[in-house]
């Protein structure tokens, strides 16, 4: 356990021979102090931890124990004080003053400032707060969440007409800025609010299709020009291992040939081992990107893409192909990752192949066998070219006219 005190460290002597209390802190055989603004005019005003000879020692003797109860409780309070050093100590305990006017927003922006995120993660996390602090107010205190305000905010979203998917989505945003918290050492590291709490359980969206619904799409006679151009993009998607709009809109297919290489642009900044999505484009999806390439290699043309527009006319067109083609399951551009996904897990194909065809990380966790092989863009190849196998050999019944 740590020791404090209260000494004056006759080397540091301030000019005229005045001294400032300070606080000094023994733990794993070292000592570092922290400087109070507490002044005496001469070392001969402190004699054994106490301020003496001065008409306002009594005051300051006060205010010197009260620091001294601080520390020591906030000692106390920390559980894992035996893995810290001493200067991480002193800084843990100079920081107790920081902490208690900590706001949850001031959290938030702290968390904003120092990660570097996307301004769509930005501007979602930015969404979620306003959202929490309509509940609990501006000045609510992060150190001051408890269980009942956590039980509080899920009830008051309820009311709101908020989705299970939704709630879920505010608290787990919630847990990180308070692990954040912790971590920056603004408040202890004591029981979770959470304990005991129950996350509501995430909404699993049925999107993905049968291998003979995604037959029925592909070969459906559309005479609407937009929706045979979603229809296309979707299936092209969906050959290119559930590529994202905003990575296929940004290839340079020229520069491609037959073999695509990118990074997928929602985990580009993360850690991992596979930093590139890359295998060999099948038939169906070279025909497609023919089809609609524009001279500089891109398909930009149609990426208005990026535009809420554009996800609105897509949307609109992925509704109506569903209801021609009898879809029941919700149909979004989304279906044709989720899709390929499942029917590569139904053909055999190994998680890790699939998760590098994805651009996921690949889970490494509980076993060694990463540190022999990885996933090739051979293995990722073939991986694409068996799924587009079974799509082949679909015989798609007859869609509604």
């Amino acid at each position: 356990m740590a020791n404090i005190s209260a000494v004056i460290v006759p080397a540091k002597v301030l000019k005229g021979g005045k001294h400032k209390i300070r606080i000094a802190v023994s733990h794993n055989s070292k000592t570092r102090y922290i400087v109070t603004d507490i002044t005496i005019d001469s070392d001969k005003e402190f004699k054994d931890g106490r301020i003496v000879k001065r008409p306002d020692a009594a005051m300051k003797n006060v205010k010197l124990r009260g620091l001294l109860d601080k520390y020591q409780e906030a000692i106390y309070d920390t559980s894992f004080i035996g893995s810290m050093s001493c200067e991480e100590l002193v800084e843990h305990l100079k920081n107790i003053d920081k902490r208690n006017r900590r706001t949850i927003r001031s959290i938030c922006e702290e968390y904003l400032a120092v990660h570097d995120l996307k301004p769509a993660s930005v501007a979602h996390y930015r969404y979620n707060l306003t959202v929490i602090l309509s509940y609990f107010g501006e000045d609510m205190l992060i150190e001051n969440l408890n269980y009942s305000y956590i039980v509080g905010l899920e009830k008051y979203l309820r009311k709101k007409g908020n989705s299970s998917h939704t709630i879920r989505d505010k608290q787990i945003f919630l847990m990180g800025l308070y692990t954040f918290a912790q971590r920056c050492m603004y408040i202890p590291m004591t029981v979770s609010p959470w304990n005991g709490y129950k996350l509501p359980e995430a909404n699993v969206r049925d999107s993905w299709l049968t291998l003979e619904e995604v037959a029925m799409i592909r070969d459906l006679p559309i005479r609407c020009r937009a929706r045979s151009i979603v229809r296309d993009i979707f299936m092209l998607s969906y050959y290119l291992g559930g590529i994202n709009i905003i990575d296929l809109v940004s290839i340079n297919f020229n520069d491609c040939k037959r073999r695509l290489i990118y990074e997928r642009t929602k985990t580009e900044n993360r850690s991992k081992v596979n930093k590139f999505v890359e295998f060999d484009m099948p038939d169906e999806a070279l025909e497609i990107i023919d089809k609609y390439k524009m001279p500089d290699g891109t398909i930009r043309k149609y990426s208005t893409l990026r535009t809420k527009c554009f996800r609105s006319t897509v949307d609109y067109h992925m509704r109506r192909l569903a209801e021609q083609v009898g879809i029941k399951n919700r149909l979004i551009f989304y279906s044709a990752r989720k899709s390929f996904a499942q029917h590569a897990l139904d053909a055999g194909v190994e998680q890790s192949t699939i998760d590098f065809i994805l651009g996921h990380k690949l889970n490494t966790r509980g076993t060694s066998l990463f540190n022999y092989i990885r996933v090739t863009p051979e293995l990722a190849t073939n991986a694409v070219q068996k799924v587009c196998t079974c799509l082949r050999n679909v015989v798609p019944l007859q869609a509604n006219q």
